[in-house]
Order: structure tokens, then sequence, then C-alpha cells
């Protein structure tokens, strides 16, 4: 879980190497518009929580969790919407994963875009970071008593499965 939860820190400290990061830092970028939606400028903030497929991403995961909600842009606030008050922990340290699977997946598939090109799946990067975060419970605790199909029908019940 390191290079996901190296991403998500750096994004709630808003150092994530974003296009609007580099030209801060006086690096020369040919067009600083996001490679997603290539109509605002690529920041953290509109990367991975305003960008149109971002969005889409987010609302995959709140439909998936029972979850309505607003979809905070900002790093910490939005982090902080995924831990619940009146919950056991260990469900608020899954839903933790959710989100740190989910920023990471986002700056994954943007570097892979940038680099070898290709189709923007915000669906794929759900699913991904699904996957994630289903080999990571199943990985830490020999007590997870679920599969991964039982996990993507319903995530909610997975949670409360861990013993």
């Amino acid at each position: 879980m390191s290079s996901a939860q190296f991403t998500s820190w750096r994004v709630l400290l808003n150092s994530i190497t974003s296009k609007n990061n580099l030209e801060r830092r006086g690096v020369a970028i040919v067009s600083n518009l996001c490679c997603f939606c290539r109509v605002k400028v690529e920041s953290t903030r509109h990367s991975f929580f305003e960008c149109r497929v971002a969005w889409l991403v987010w609302n995959k995961c709140y439909a998936r969790m029972g979850l309505t909600s607003v979809n905070h842009h900002d790093p910490v606030s939005h982090f902080s919407h995924f831990n619940l008050l009146n919950v056991l922990v260990k469900v608020n340290v899954v839903r933790g994963m959710v989100w740190i699977a989910v920023v990471g997946e986002i700056w994954k598939h943007r570097n892979k875009y940038i680099i070898k090109g290709g189709v923007i799946d915000h669906s794929k990067m759900f699913t991904l970071a699904q996957l994630k975060v289903w080999s990571w419970i199943t990985s830490k605790s020999a007590h997870a008593c679920f599969s991964y199909s039982e996990w993507c029908i319903d995530s909610l019940a997975g949670m409360f499965s861990i013993k």
C-alpha cells in the first residue's frame, strides 16, 4: 500500500507534481491544462476532486459505499468525509483505504495516460481501486471472509465481515 499512501499524503499536502505545482517551481510546461478534461489548469484540487473524470470516479465510489454526498474539493475535507462518527474503527479504516486507493488510481491513470496515451476510463479507475482495497484487506487480515465478487456486490457487507 506504500505507493498509494505516499501519493495520498502528497495530495493532502498539495505537493503532488501537478502541472500547476511544477509551474510554481519554475518548470516549463507546454500546456498546463488537465490531461483528463483539457478545460482547466491541472492542480491537485482539480485533478482529484473537481475534474469531471475524477467526479465520475468518486460518484461510483459513493454509490458503491451507499453514500449521498457533497463532493468536497479540498483534499483534507474530502478525506475527512470518509471518516464517520459512531461506526466501528475497522469500517473507518476500510473507508480510508478506499480513499487512498481511489486517489492512487486517479494519479496512476493520469501518469499512464500522459506517458502512453490511450483511453481515459473512469470505470476502470474505480474498478482497479476496488480491487486494490480488496487485496489489501484480504492480505492483511487472515479473518477477512469475503471473495472479490462479494466485495464488488456489497462493499458494506465486506467491511462488517472483517473479524
